[in-house]
């Protein structure tokens, strides 16, 4: 724990909030009425913290502003420590007001559901009573940044090169991608299929993330020459293009968990067998609460204990 009597630089969260807003707006005019105070009050904020930084944050004309090199690295650590005092702040009004130990934040993408729900409310309800929890239903790409800014407190998501070092990752485990094919197609008649069988035919994928990433490489890598006909945001439109017959839809195997469709079928993909990696993710700094690093580090244990049981059941 660090020493909470160490002298803290003469700037103010109010001062950050004025930086941060001014960031994303780039319009002195437009923060300045977003905040409710004067242009100048705004600009003297801006100031004091180039003061007490020591460099110039942003340029500013007539027409825009636009940050610094200098203001660019530094605006995702504003944003942590705004986002991480709005949800302390959160947590100690609703500790004075409700009792309890304030809120628990969970990002994840869609996918990993299935290894979430029914199983941690019912686990984190039983040993962390009072503890409220949010779940933050993400983009793997759009949980990365909210890793980043501070705005959930640990994540449950997939991993490749986009993950910024400055995030801690542990994996779960590896999640294979297959193919959804209807049950009539010729290619149905195995459990797996080569991926080179797969070059006459369209394909559909989604359009964000990093499965679009894995096939776009692979393919380039392996000199496949799938054709990617179909990108889409969705997966009940993948599962319809194939319902069509106008594409063979590709997705990690936990998308398919639910599916309940005799029309379709579910096919490994092999030759060569190509997975994301699963897991857990927060920024390697102590978590915001001894409480949320106790349910992080008890939520860890649990999934690779449910992960060991789930492949001992397979052998």
């Amino acid at each position: 724990m660090s020493e909470p009597w160490r002298r803290l630089p003469a700037l103010s969260l109010k001062q950050i909030q004025y930086f941060v807003t001014l960031a994303q707006l780039r319009s002195f005019t437009e923060t300045a009425n977003r905040l409710a105070i004067s242009q100048p009050a705004l600009s003297s904020a801006l100031r004091q913290i180039e003061s007490v930084l020591g460099g110039k944050l942003l340029h500013r004309t007539a027409q825009n502003v636009r940050l610094t090199e200098q203001g660019e690295a530094v605006l995702p650590y504003a944003e942590r420590l705004l986002n991480t005092a709005h949800s302390v702040f959160d947590d100690m009004k609703q500790i004075m007001q409700q009792g309890g130990d304030g809120t628990l934040r969970i990002g994840l993408v869609p996918s990993v559901s299935t290894l979430l729900f029914p199983a941690v409310p019912q686990l984190l309800s039983e040993y962390f009573p009072d503890m409220r929890v949010e779940f933050h239903d993400l983009t793997n790409d759009a949980l990365l940044l909210e890793l980043e800014n501070g705005s959930v407190d640990f994540g449950i998501g997939a991993t490749d090169s986009t993950v910024p070092e400055s995030i801690a990752v542990y994996p779960l485990l590896e999640d294979p991608l297959v193919v959804v094919i209807r049950r009539d197609d010729a290619l149905a008649e195995g459990r797996n299929i080569p991926w080179r069988q797969l070059a006459k035919r369209d394909i559909a994928l989604f359009s964000k993330g990093n499965v679009s990433r894995l096939v776009t490489s692979m393919n380039e890598t392996h000199r496949l020459n799938l054709h990617v006909n179909y990108r889409v945001d969705f997966q009940e439109t993948l599962y319809g293009l194939v319902r069509s017959r106008l594409a063979l839809a590709i997705l990690p195997e936990l998308y398919t968990a639910t599916l309940n469709d005799n029309e379709l079928t579910i096919i490994h993909l092999q030759q060569p067998t190509l997975s994301r990696t699963v897991a857990m993710m927060c920024k390697p700094v102590p978590l915001r609460s001894e409480k949320t690093e106790q349910c992080f580090q008890f939520l860890l244990k649990a999934f690779h204990q449910r992960v060991k049981e789930k492949k001992d059941g397979m052998r």
